[in-house]
C-alpha cells in the first residue's frame, strides 16, 4: 500500500486523522463533523490561524497556507457575460467571469480530495507514526 491509498485509508472513518511531515511542518489531518457536513480539517504544527487565509495575486502570503484549500471564486457569475460583453468587451468580460484565487481555507470536502491537493504539492511528505515526536 503506497502513502496515498494510507492516508486515504486513516480518514475514511469519522474521527480519523493523520500526522504528516512536509517541508519542515507538522501537518495534521482530522475526519470532523459539524452536525450537517463531514469534512476533513487541517492543522499546520497544530496551529489554524486566521491571517493565513490572505493571498497576493493567488499565492499564499504565509507558507503554512500552502497546506490549506485554495478557494476560487469569479467577481461576476457567467449566467450575466452577455450583458457584460456589451458593457465592458469580450477580454474583460473573460477576466470578469474567471475564478480567482481568493483566499485559503483549512478544511477539505473529502478524503481523496486532501490527497489530491497533497500529491500535487507535496510529493515527498512522510506519513508520521503515532509514537514519532516531531522534533524541530
Amino acid at each position: 500500500m503506497n502513502k496515498w491509498d494510507e492516508i486515504k485509508k486513516r480518514l475514511e472513518n469519522l474521527g480519523g486523522s493523520v500526522e504528516l511531515m512536509a517541508d519542515g511542518h507538522k501537518v495534521k489531518l482530522r475526519k470532523v463533523h459539524n452536525g450537517k457536513k463531514i469534512f476533513v480539517v487541517v492543522y499546520v504544527d497544530d496551529y489554524q490561524k486566521g491571517e493565513w487565509t490572505r493571498h497576493e495575486d493567488g499565492k499564499p502570503v504565509h507558507p503554512e497556507a500552502r497546506f490549506w484549500r485554495p478557494v476560487k471564486r469569479a467577481a461576476y457569475r457567467k449566467k450575466g457575460y452577455n450583458q457584460l460583453k456589451r458593457a465592458f468587451g469580450k477580454k474583460k468580460a473573460d477576466q470578469m467571469v474567471t475564478p480567482q484565487v481568493i483566499g485559503f481555507v483549512p478544511d477539505f470536502g473529502t478524503e481523496g480530495a486532501v490527497v489530491a491537493h497533497l500529491k500535487k504539492h507535496f510529493p515527498d511528505l512522510e506519513i508520521l507514526d503515532s509514537e514519532t515526536e516531531f522534533k524541530k
